[in-house]
């Protein structure tokens, strides 16, 4: 076990960028996203001193406690009980460094995998397989095309409904055009702005994305559709160790009659296959209208492109002091009501 020197940091962005089991939110550059939280990397390696698993660990202060969270990690073999264990403890060292009460994980693990959730078990996890939607940091529910490696764009084209084909050739004979790069920033986040109101969810702010789009250079890029100059609709999508996944949408309720949103999905699309990807993320959803009415009818747009529903286990926890678990989430529940 070794927590990593930040002078190696290198070293672990190669192995997790090159990992089967790697995510952009365990790159060391998500670290940079989230600026406020402090950071910490724990690798395992082999005898010849070669990295074989490691973990990033963000760190959210909160009193003297810290609660720690390593999203879709950790970065290994999930069947390699001592590389994990070896981790654990490395977890285990950072949780006494900073006080850390509790640490969680959500690792791209099936909820129909159950070895490698008695795996998780057996390494020392808790998991609450059956958590309720809101309650989870991620959704437990992804829609993704994990179909697309070595496709052509028009093998991919071919894929999807004829409905589904038409408006993107549609969107494109209407004069569609999409814009890449972070000079289109302030485009998009006034949609960003404009959707998040329609829609009533909270949104990051424009420093926030910029942040992010600088801190993945080679990995993130901006997406933002025009009609005669008049954006219509935006993505950001961020492309890492085989995936590119789409984090943050926005459209006008203008001129959606020329589907401007078919054409920005199959702009990143045709991204994600020109950087040889497995499988393009479209994130959350809802898989039913009464659990959240805004992220279905996201699920309904993104079944369009005939993908999988993911259903992941949810997440796997370590709690170091009970105590002060159970304090600071009745706290932080006091203090939500207050708010409301």
């Amino acid at each position: 076990m070794e927590i990593l020197d930040k002078k190696l940091y290198d070293e672990y962005e190669n192995f997790c960028s090159n990992h089967e089991k790697g995510a952009f939110q365990q790159s060391i550059n998500w670290a940079k996203v989230k600026k406020e939280w402090l950071h910490e990397v724990v690798v395992s390696r082999d005898n010849n001193g070669n990295i074989v698993g490691g973990v990033s660990i963000l760190i959210k202060k909160i009193g003297p406690f810290g609660m720690m969270y390593a999203p879709r990690g950790p970065v290994c073999d999930y069947t390699d009980k001592a590389v994990m264990t070896d981790l654990v403890s490395g977890i285990k060292a950072v949780a006494k460094k900073h006080h850390g009460y509790k640490f969680i994980c959500d690792p791209l693990v099936l909820a129909s995998d159950k070895d490698t959730i008695a795996f998780f078990r057996e390494c020392g996890f808790s998991i609450n397989e059956n958590a309720p939607f809101h309650d989870t940091i991620q959704p437990r529910y992804n829609y993704m095309l994990n179909y697309i490696k070595g496709l052509t764009e028009d093998e991919l084209l071919m894929k999807f409904n004829t409905r589904t084909r038409y408006y993107i050739r549609f969107s494109a004979k209407n004069n569609v055009v999409c814009k890449e790069g972070i000079e289109h920033l302030d485009d998009f986040y006034k949609i960003y702005q404009e959707t998040g109101v329609r829609k009533k969810f909270s949104i990051r702010s424009k420093e926030y994305l910029r942040n992010f789009l600088e801190s993945f250079p080679n990995n993130a890029k901006l997406f933002v559709c025009y009609f005669e100059d008049k954006p219509l609709c935006g993505g950001l999508s961020v492309q890492y160790a085989g995936t590119t996944s789409h984090v943050y949408g926005c459209s006008t309720d203008e001129m959606r009659k020329i589907h401007p949103t078919d054409h920005l999905q199959w702009q990143m699309m045709k991204w994600a296959l020109s950087g040889n990807c497995h499988t393009y993320d479209m994130q959350g959803i809802s898989p039913d209208e009464e659990t959240d009415e805004e992220l279905y009818k996201v699920y309904l747009f993104k079944s369009k492109f005939l993908g999988d529903i993911i259903e992941t286990a949810g997440e796997f926890t370590i709690t170091f002091n009970s105590f002060a678990d159970k304090f600071i989430s009745y706290a932080l529940k006091v203090r939500s009501k207050m708010r409301e």
